[in-house]
C-alpha cells in the first residue's frame, strides 16, 4: 500500500472502499430512507411503528426497510410475526446527523432558514446519537 507524506494511504488505494462507500449512500439518496434512520435513532422499532411515525403505508416503509437493509444500513430480527428493524451501526445515524448540521449552518450562514430544522428545535433537542450529548442545534448559529 502506497502512503502519503502525510501517512494517509493513496487516493486510489481506496477506491474499493469508495465503492463501498457510494453503495450505502445510494440506499440513503431518499428522504422517506433518511426519515426511517432518523426514526430508527432512538431504538429499534417494528415496521407498523415505523410506518406510522414517518407517515407512510406498511407496504411503502416495507420497501424502504428492504433498501436500506440491502445497503446493510439496518439489521433486523424478527420474534414472532414482527420484524424490528435497528440501525447496524450508530455512526451512520451520528453521519446523518451531521450532515443535517452542516446543511442547518449553511441555510443559515446564506440567510436562510430550514423550517424543518426550526420545527425540531422547538419540539426537541436533536443529539447525535452516541455523542456526549450535545445539541447539534445548538451548536449551530
Amino acid at each position: 500500500m502506497q502512503l502519503k507524506d502525510n501517512g494517509n494511504p493513496a487516493t486510489s488505494e481506496l477506491t474499493p472502499v469508495f465503492k463501498i462507500h457510494a453503495e450505502l449512500c445510494k440506499g440513503l439518496a431518499n428522504e422517506h430512507r433518511l426519515a426511517i434512520l432518523y426514526a430508527l435513532a432512538s431504538g429499534e422499532m417494528c415496521v407498523t411503528d415505523i410506518a406510522a411515525e414517518i407517515g407512510m403505508s406498511i407496504h411503502s416503509t416495507s420497501q424502504h426497510l428492504r433498501k436500506l437493509s440491502e445497503s446493510l444500513l439496518l439489521e433486523s430480527r424478527r420474534q414472532g410475526k414482527s420484524v424490528y428493524y435497528r440501525i447496524a451501526n450508530e455512526k451512520y445515524a451520528q453521519g446523518c446527523a451531521l450532515i443535517r448540521q452542516a446543511l442547518v449552518e449553511q441555510q443559515r450562514a446564506k440567510g436562510q432558514s430550514l423550517l424543518a430544522a426550526e420545527l425540531i428545535d422547538a419540539v426537541q433537542k436533536i443529539t447525535v446519537p452516541g455523542s456526549t450529548g450535545e445539541s447539534i442545534v445548538d451548536t449551530v448559529g
